[in-house]
């Protein structure tokens, strides 16, 4: 009797198809024709593991502080936060003709001489984080995120004080203040509690840039709603 059991990568049925040198049954996908097993031995290889470094990412959990709660390697933990997080996305169903704040929170990267800015839009009225950018708080970084806001046929973008904004948004639809951007700016502080590499005092910053987006994106787009 051949025992079938689903792929865990397409879903199609697999059949056995040999064993692993500890004597573990071996399956093969009749449709990707990769290998797989009912039980691993490692744990990262475990159904429930990579919603648990989600989670765990998004409580304001360090990468080694992960590894040994889930008992795996750090290095597993950042190759499957950057699988992660390549694959999500803003949202598609984010409404048109809203009104967004933009701002900027500046923190550390590689070592505290180092300032880096995330830069992001959030809608006004669910605070969903629209996208955002981490890197300098140059024009050109800035003109990337305006556009992607204008592409939404925004009713208003507020922002603060900061001068680049006057010559990239409409002024019809451009209000600036220091009291305008207060739905942004606490969700600023939210972040910095949130997330451990983003406090202000903290030896736990992120190495390099693109492990610091792969966390933010992990962040905001799966507790967007």
């Amino acid at each position: 009797m051949i025992v079938m059991i689903k792929c865990k990568y397409c879903e199609k049925p697999c059949s056995k198809n040999g064993f692993q040198l500890n004597g573990t049954q071996k399956y093969r996908c009749k449709g990707c024709k990769k290998y797989c097993q009912t039980q691993y031995h490692y744990r990262a290889y475990e159904k429930h593991i990579s919603d648990d470094i989600i989670n765990l990412n998004n409580e304001g959990m360090g990468i080694r502080s992960m590894a040994r709660f889930l008992k795996i390697s750090h290095s597993t933990v950042i190759k499957r936060i950057r699988q992660l997080a390549s694959k999500l996305k803003p949202s598609i169903n984010e409404k048109y003709n809203q009104e967004y704040e933009m701002d900027e929170l500046w923190t550390y990267c590689g070592k505290k001489e180092n300032a880096i800015y995330l830069c992001y839009a959030i809608n006004r009225s669910n605070g969903c984080v629209i996208d955002f950018i981490v890197g300098g708080r140059t024009k050109e970084n800035l003109e990337k995120l305006v556009r992607k806001v204008l592409a939404l046929n925004p009713n208003k973008i507020y922002t603060d004080g900061l001068k680049t904004y006057p010559t990239l948004i409409p002024g019809s639809i451009h209000k600036a203040g220091r009291h305008r951007t207060n739905r942004i700016e606490r969700h600023n502080l939210t972040l910095r509690t949130h997330i451990k590499r983003l406090m202000r005092s903290t030896i736990a910053f992120s190495k390099k840039p693109d492990m610091l987006e792969a966390c933010l994106r992990l962040y905001f787009w799966r507790k967007c709603p």
